[in-house]
């Protein structure tokens, strides 16, 4: 998990950091029928970026197909930094030249969130129009089934990563106050002391390790304390709907307020202890729902 998990260090947070994509894709790899494996491996070979996701990756063939595809589940946020690729979320922005293997060259940031209106205090509210992850992981996952390989390998890594994003409370939700008139953007525009921001702790929640060793241990003691239900969800809108009530109840516990850089919120006690409860289920969860809509997809 080296190359992209060192560039995304220097980059703003987003979603689950690195190492929370990678514990979720882990745990779908392993929950892989070995005919979907098969075809997940093939898919991320022809995917234009191959040579960087498999960069230092182990020799052993199972292990490298593993490793490849946990570092293919941080590829969109990369690419957010990838002068190669525009952001298409900016009037001003240029389109960069076409490159073989990818349908389009757009960043397409909004596709990793859909922030369900949340008004606790009666704000008015506006909703997000898509594209999103309301619109898009949908799509991705009917697409998949059907597309060229070429195709499909460019979906791969958007499924794994957005698939993750939405089991991140704050990536489905959006909280509107009277205080401030508009949308915290999924807790981006609350400052936290000491620094940051609500979004940035809840990234953050599973850790920032993203040795093999760290992944592979949290993502084993997750599915212990977490195992899999008889029946998986596997409706993308129903995870986000899930994420948004959670963040209701789980990730907004600290009262009526935004703060300021110069007087952030500090959180109650507590509250990180439970941000680490709640990722490490949700980790999980993603991880089985991840697995279940490939071996769908893609049997």
């Amino acid at each position: 998990m080296r190359l992209f998990a060192a560039l995304l260090l220097s980059m703003p947070a987003f979603a689950w950091n690195a190492t929370g994509h990678h514990i979720v894709a882990y745990i779908a790899y392993q929950r892989l029928t070995p005919a979907t494996r098969a075809r997940v491996d093939a898919l991320l070979k022809k995917h234009p970026d191959y040579a960087q996701f498999a960069k230092g990756a182990p020799e052993d063939p199972a292990l490298r197909a593993r490793d490849v595809f946990m570092v293919a589940s941080v590829w969109p946020d990369t690419i957010r930094g990838d002068p190669r690729f525009w952001d298409d979320t900016r009037a001003d922005a240029h389109p960069t030249p076409a490159i073989a293997g990818f349908p389009d060259m757009k960043r397409h940031t909004t596709w990793h969130y859909y922030d369900t209106p949340y008004a606790p205090d009666h704000a008015h509210t506006t909703k997000q129009p898509p594209p999103s992850a309301l619109s898009e992981l949908p799509r991705l996952i009917r697409e998949i089934s059907k597309a060229s390989d070429e195709l499909a390998a460019y979906d791969l890594p958007w499924i794994e990563h957005v698939a993750g994003d939405v089991h991140q409370p704050l990536h489905d939700i959006g909280r509107f106050l009277k205080s401030t008139g508009k949308s915290d953007a999924g807790g981006n525009g609350v400052f936290i002391a000491p620094r940051g921001n609500l979004h940035s702790v809840w990234d953050g929640a599973a850790g920032n390790d993203s040795s093999d060793a760290y992944v592979i241990k949290y993502a084993d003691e997750a599915v212990a304390e977490y195992p899999a239900p008889r029946r998986i969800e596997k409706n993308p809108k129903k995870w986000i709907a899930e994420g948004a009530r959670l963040a209701e109840t789980s990730v907004y516990t600290f009262g009526l307020e935004n703060g300021t850089r110069e007087h952030p919120v500090t959180l109650p006690d507590g509250y990180l202890d439970n941000a680490h409860r709640v990722a490490r289920r949700q980790v999980a969860v993603a991880g089985y729902r991840l697995a279940a809509v490939l071996n769908n997809s893609l049997r």
